[in-house]
C-alpha cells in the first residue's frame, strides 16, 4: 500500500516531468542557471565562469606564487576582463586583492620597461627592437578568457545535446533566450552529428528570429504614423542586438589572445 508521503513524492515528480537525461553532465547546473537570464545562454555561462574565476582569485589565490607568475605572463587580464575584475572587486569588497595584484604587475612592468628602453637605445634593427619590447607584451592569453572559453565550449556542447523535451532544452527555448553567432559556430564545431547540429540551430533560430522581430518593430514605431504607440519589448533592442552578432565582451574569444 502506498503511503501519503509516497503519493506526495509521486505527484511532485509528475509535476516536474521526466528526469532530464543531461542532469549528470558536467556544467549542467551552471548552464541551467545561465538560462535564468535573457540573452545568449553560452555568453551567460561564460560570463558566470569568468566572474567565479575572478572572485576566487581575489579572495583565495591572490598570494599564490604560481598564480601570480601566470598573471605576470599575461600582464593581468584582457581589456574586457580587467573591467569585469574591477566590477567584481567592487561588488565583493575585493579591492585589497586588486591592489596587491596590480602593485605586483606595475612593479614588474617598470623593470621590464627600463630594460626595454636600454635595449632599444642599443638595438637599432627592427628585429632587435621587437625583441626588446617583448617584456611589455603578454606572453600568454588572459586567464579569465580561458575560464570563459572552457565554459563556452561546454555550454555550446550541452545545448546541442538538449532536446526540446529536456529541462535544459525547454529553458533554452523560452522567450528571450538563444545562442549568439560566435557560440553557434562553436556549438556546430562541437556537435557530434546532424541531429545535435539541428538542436542547436533550433535554439539559434528562435532567439535570432525574436530579436529580428523586435528590431523590425523598433523601426516601425519610429515611423511618424506609429509614433504615438507606447514602447514595448522592442524599446531597448538596439542595445541587445549587437551582442547576438559578436557575443558579449569577454565571452566569445574562446581564450585566444587578442591580435
Amino acid at each position: 500500500m502506498i503511503g501519503k508521503r509516497d503519493e506526495g513524492a509521486a505527484r511532485a515528480a509528475r509535476r516536474r516531468g521526466p528526469a532530464d537525461p543531461l542532469v549528470r553532465e558536467v556544467g549542467y547546473l551552471e548552464l541551467l542557471q545561465a538560462l535564468e537570464r535573457p540573452g545568449c545562454a553560452v555568453c551567460n555561462a561564460a560570463d558566470r565562469a569568468a566572474r567565479r574565476y575572478l572572485d576566487a582569485l581575489l579572495w583565495e589565490f591572490v598570494n599564490d606564487p604560481g598564480v601570480r607568475d601566470r598573471l605576470r605572463s599575461s600582464l593581468g587580464f584582457c581589456g574586457a576582463h580587467t573591467a569585469l575584475a574591477v566590477e567584481v572587486a567592487a561588488e565583493q569588497a575585493g579591492g585589497l586583492g586588486m591592489a596587491i595584484l596590480y602593485e605586483d604587475f606595475l612593479r614588474h612592468a617598470r623593470v621590464a620597461a627600463e630594460r626595454a628602453a636600454r635595449l632599444l637605445a642599443a638595438a637599432p634593427s627592427r628585429r632587435r627592437r621587437e625583441a626588446a619590447l617583448n617584456g611589455l607584451r603578454p606572453d600568454v592569453g588572459c586567464p579569465a578568457c580561458e575560464a570563459a572559453a572552457r565554459a563556452a565550449r561546454n555550454g555550446a556542447r550541452l545545448l546541442s545535446l538538449a532536446g526540446e523535451e529536456s529541462r535544459l532544452g525547454r529553458a533554452a527555448r523560452q522567450e528571450g533566450r538563444g545562442v549568439c553567432i560566435p557560440h553557434l559556430a562553436l556549438g556546430l564545431e562541437e556537435a557530434g552529428g546532424p541531429e545535435e547540429a539541428e538542436r542547436l540551430m533550433e535554439v539559434f533560430r528562435r532567439g535570432v528570429d525574436e530579436v529580428a522581430g523586435d528590431l523590425l518593430e523598433h523601426i516601425r514605431k519610429h515611423d511618424y504614423r506609429h509614433a504615438d504607440e507606447p514602447p514595448g519589448r522592442e524599446a531597448d533592442v538596439w542595445r541587445r542586438a549587437p551582442w547576438w552578432v559578436v557575443g558579449r565582451p569577454g565571452t566569445a574569444s574562446y581564450g585566444r589572445p587578442a591580435p
